[in-house]
This record gives C-alpha cells, structure tokens and sequence, in this order.
C-alpha cells in the first residue's frame, strides 16, 4: 500500500479511537421497502468491565445506564422503548425514516458504558392506522407478559416483551437454554403475532461473551 495511503488510513483510525467509541455501519430499518436492520456493535473502552458484570452490583449499573439511555432519548423526541441487560442496549419501536434511526444510534451511542447497541426498527404507520396498531400491540403484549408470569418454568428469569406492529421482540436473559425455549414456545402459541424476534440471552454465553 502507498505511503500517502497508509497514513490516511492511521489517521482515521485514531480519529475513531479518540473519539471514544467505534465507528459503526448506516442503518437499516426493518419492513415496507427498508430493509432488515440487526445490531450496531461499539466497544467503550472506558467502562470497567470486570468491576460491573454480575450480580447485585451489574444490575445496579444496567439501571442506571438504561434510565441515563431512556431520558436521553425523550430528551431527543425519540419516542422508543430502550432496554439494557450486561451493558447491552436494546432499541425497539417505529421510525418514520432511515435518518430518525441514525440519529437514534447515535444518540444511544453517547451513552458511556453501553457495550453494544441492538435495535429492530419497523416504519411508522399512517396516523390514522397508528391508534389501531397501538391497541392491538398492547393487548399482544399483555397476554405473552402474563402467560410468562404464569409459567413455572420462567422462575429467575429477566426478560422484557415488546410487541410493535404484530411482531413479537423478546429481550433478556435466562438461566439455561431450556428456559429461553419456552419463553419462545409460549410466544408461538400466542395468536395474531406475525413474527417472533429473539433477543435472549443464556447466563452461560453472557460470561463467554
């Protein structure tokens, strides 16, 4: 490789590095005409990663981090449910376009301490469809929260339950693989869901992670 080039490509690179956080790819947004959006990985060098995971004391710091992530996107006008499990961000909700989801990344993004960014972004409805949506996805969201309520076989788990548009994104953590498959099994029995979008974690991997 050129010298010349060699040196712009330094450059960047120690920009990116200065700059606290690490770059990340544009943003896609899922359904209509946008295409399916996964994660956005950063890595915060800053945070005390050994001094946080576990226990009563990286629960205490997922809190704070998930209402420092959540006021900072109301501060922003970015009306999106926000979760954070082990330093991971969660984003869930409606765009109305490809620029509001980066600038939502982003946002989260000045967050220090989150380790990655996760998100599943669907586009805005017509407003007069918006109402309708709403109240078929609340009541969705309800019947799956309280069938995992019901459920022995949940006991000890954490996991969070967003319903947008008729599909189904399940966010946490639980002990063992048997109990993330029952956590998707009651979903798939519930009716009307369109899609089931799987966002949990086992203890084991979290710790290998």
């Amino acid at each position: 490789m050129p010298e010349k080039a060699c040196l712009a490509a330094l450059a960047v690179l120690l920009s990116a590095l200065l700059a606290g956080c690490a770059l990340y790819p544009a943003v896609q947004v899922a359904g209509g005409a946008m295409t399916g959006y996964d994660a956005v990985v950063m890595a915060d060098d800053y945070l005390p990663r050994d001094n946080v995971e576990g226990g009563a004391l990286g629960i205490v710091h997922d809190t704070q981090l998930e209402r420092r992530l959540r006021e900072r996107l109301e501060l922003n006008d970015l009306h999106l449910s926000a979760h954070v499990i082990d330093s991971r961000a969660y984003l869930i909700g409606q765009v109305r376009s490809r620029t509001q989801a980066d600038y939502a990344i982003r946002t989260a993004a000045t967050v220090q301490g989150i380790r990655t960014i996760t998100c599943k972004f669907y586009p805005a409805p017509p407003a007069r469809a918006a109402a309708r949506d709403a109240a078929r996805d609340e009541l969705l969201t309800r019947e799956l929260a309280e069938r995992f309520g019901e459920t022995k076989r949940l006991q000890g788990t954490d996991l969070r339950v967003e319903v947008v548009r008729s599909h189904a994104i399940l966010i946490g953590r639980t002990r063992d693989y048997s109990q993330k498959t029952a956590a998707l099994a009651i979903a798939a029995e519930i009716n009307g869901l369109t899609e089931i979008i799987d966002y949990i974690t086992v203890e084991g991997e979290v710790a290998k992670s």
